[in-house]
C-alpha cells in the first residue's frame, strides 16, 4: 500500500476555548467543525509549553523542553537532535513547510521545499504590517488591518502551500506538508471582513480574578498590559478580533482541503489540526501570552482526521488527557517509520486499540530560564513580569493543576471548583499537608529527573541563543 500523505494544519495561539467545535457558541467556524466531525478530537489535549519555540520544538523532537534546551524564546533547537521533517525525509517522504515554523530556531532541517515567514518578500511584508499594527505601550490594541482579506498574510500564506502541494504531488513521493499560519497571533488585528465578523457587544467580558488570590507577579503584569488603561468594550473588542482572525484561518484551511479533494488525495492523507499554544484575550486581566501554566495558554484544539473511506477508527470525542508532544511518535506511525528515542505516546496505535485505558494521567509542561534582553515587548510580544529567569513546571490532571515556580512561589488549582484557576490554592495554610497536591509534587520531581537523565543519555548539545529578525 503507497504510504499516505500528512497535512499538519497549525494555528498560532488559538486556545481551545476559543473553538466552536469544543463548545464555543461565539465564533463560526465552518471548515474546523467539519474536521470535528469526521475526526478524532481530543478534548483534553495540552501544549508542553504556553509559548511558541519551546512548544514547537517539542512536537518536532518528541522531547519536553528541559531535554531539549529550547526552554524560552531566545533559544535555538539542538543540532544533534533528529527533527520531524528529517527523519520523514529519511524514510521517504517529501517534505514541506510554510509560514511560522521558526527555522531562525534551528526548526528548519529536513525540508525539500520550506517558505518562511521571515523571509524577505511578499510573505515577510504582510507579516511585518501585521505585527507593527496597533499601539506600542497597551497589548490589548485591536483593530483592523486595511488589505483586502486575499492579500492578508494567511491567504499570501496559503496561495503559497498551494504551490507547494503542487510540488510535492509532483515529486511522486507521498508529501508532510506542515502549514503553520500565524493567525490569531497578536496583535489582535485582522483584514476586512473579519475585523466586523463578530459583534463585541454580544461577547460576555473575560473573567478577570482576584489580584489578591493571584500570585504578586499578576498585578506587575496588568501594568506591563495595560489592563488598568482597557475598558469593557475594549476587552469585548479584542475577543471578536481574536475570533476573527480565527475564522479567517478557519476559511483558509478551507481552500487547501478543497485542493486536497480536488486532486483526489483525500483517499489517502491524513489531516492533523492543532495550535501550538493559547492565549489569555483578556483572561486574569492580561493579554497575549506569558511563560506561565494556566489552562487558557496550554489547553489546545487537537484534530486527527484519517484518511478518507479508510478502515481506521471512525469519528469520536477522547475525553483523556494528551500531550502534543505525542504528535511525533503518532505521525511517524501514520508514516510506517520508528521514531527515535522520544517523550512522547503514540495516539495512532492506542485509538486504533480502543483506547479503553488513558494514555497518559497528567500532562506536563515546562518553561522559562529566561536570561535575554527583550523585556516588555508590544505589540506582539510578552509583558515583563510574565517573563521567569528559572525553569519552571506544572503537571495536571483532568481535575488538579500544580504549578512549580522558583522565581514566583508555587501555584495549585482545584479545577473541579475554579475550572479558570483564580484562587491559588498554594497560599492556603493547609496547602503544604494536602496530600493531592503532595502526590503531584512527587510526580514532578520524579519526571524533571528523568528529563535530566534523558538529557544525558541523548548527549544533548544545546542550542545556541538568537532572536527573530525585525525583533531585536
Amino acid at each position: 500500500m503507497t504510504a499516505p500523505n500528512i497535512v499538519y494544519l497549525m494555528f498560532d495561539q488559538a486556545k481551545a476555548s476559543a473553538m466552536s467545535f469544543m463548545g464555543n457558541a461565539d465564533i463560526t467556524m465552518p471548515f474546523c467543525d467539519g474536521l470535528a466531525r469526521n475526526g478524532w478530537v481530543f478534548d483534553q489535549a495540552y501544549a508542553a509549553a504556553p509559548i511558541c519555540t519551546p512548544s514547537r520544538a517539542s512536537v518536532h523532537t518528541g522531547l519536553f523542553p528541559q531535554v531539549h534546551g529550547v526552554t524560552c524564546h531566545q533559544n535555538r533547537a539542538p543540532f544533534n537532535v533528529p527533527q520531524l521533517a528529517e527523519v520523514l525525509s529519511a524514510g521517504g517522504y517529501y517534505t514541506a513547510a510554510a509560514g511560522h515554523y521558526e527555522p531562525e530556531r534551528n526548526l528548519g532541517r529536513g525540508w525539500h521545499e520550506q517558505s518562511p515567514m521571515h523571509e524577505r518578500g511578499p510573505l515577510f511584508n504582510s507579516w511585518m504590517a501585521h505585527i507593527q499594527s496597533g499601539r506600542r505601550d497597551v497589548a490589548w490594541s485591536s483593530g483592523t488591518i486595511e488589505v483586502d482579506a486575499k492579500d492578508g498574510n494567511s491567504a499570501l500564506l496559503t496561495d503559497r502551500a498551494l504551490r507547494m502541494l503542487d510540488q510535492a504531488e509532483a515529486s511522486g513521493r507521498p508529501f508532510f506538508l506542515h502549514m503553520c499560519y500565524d493567525d490569531p497571533h497578536p496583535p489582535y488585528f485582522v483584514p476586512k471582513p473579519y475585523d466586523t465578523m463578530f459583534d463585541p457587544d454580544s461577547l460576555p467580558l473575560p473573567d478577570l480574578g482576584n489580584l489578591d488570590d493571584l500570585p504578586d507577579w499578576h498585578k506587575k503584569a496588568r501594568s506591563d498590559v495595560g489592563t488598568d488603561q482597557a475598558s469593557p468594550e475594549d476587552y469585548c473588542r479584542v475577543l471578536a478580533i481574536y475570533y476573527g482572525m480565527i475564522r479567517y484561518i478557519d476559511d483558509q484551511m478551507a481552500r487547501i482541503y478543497q485542493y486536497l479533494d480536488d486532486k483526489g488525495l483525500l483517499e489517502n492523507t491524513w489531516i492533523i489540526l492543532g495550535s501550538d499554544h493559547g492565549d489569555y484575550t483578556g483572561e486574569k486581566g492580561l493579554f497575549n501570552k506569558s511563560e506561565s501554566h494556566y489552562k487558557c495558554l496550554l489547553h489546545v484544539p487537537l484534530v486527527i482526521v484519517p484518511p478518507k473511506n479508510s478502515d481506521e477508527p471512525k469519528p469520536r470525542r477522547i475525553s483523556d488527557l494528551v500531550s502534543t508532544v505525542d504528535l511525533f511518535p503518532t505521525l511517524l506511525a501514520m508514516a510506517g517509520l520508528a521514531p527515535p528515542t522520544n517523550q512522547g505516546k503514540d495516539l495512532l496505535g492506542w485509538v486504533r486499540s480502543g483506547h479503553a485505558e488513558p494514555i497518559r494521567e497528567v500532562v506536563i509542561a515546562q518553561v522559562g530560564d529566561y536570561q535575554g534582553f527583550i523585556k516588555t515587548s508590544w505589540p506582539s510580544g510578552m509583558p515583563e513580569a510574565g517573563r521567569h529567569k528559572s525553569l519552571t513546571h506544572s503537571i495536571r490532571t483532568l481535575d488538579k493543576v500544580y504549578i512549580q515556580d522558583p522565581d514566583n512561589g508555587d501555584e495549585a488549582y482545584d479545577l473541579s471548583t475554579d475550572p479558570r484557576e483564580l484562587r491559588n490554592l498554594a497560599q492556603q495554610p493547609d496547602f503544604a499537608t494536602d496530600p493531592h497536591f503532595l502526590g503531584l509534587k512527587h510526580q514532578l520531581s520524579q519526571f524533571q529527573q528523568d528529563c535530566l537523565t534523558l538529557r544525558d543519555q541523548l548527549g544533548v548539545v544545546a542550542g545556541d541563543r538568537g532572536f527573530v529578525k525585525g525583533w531585536e
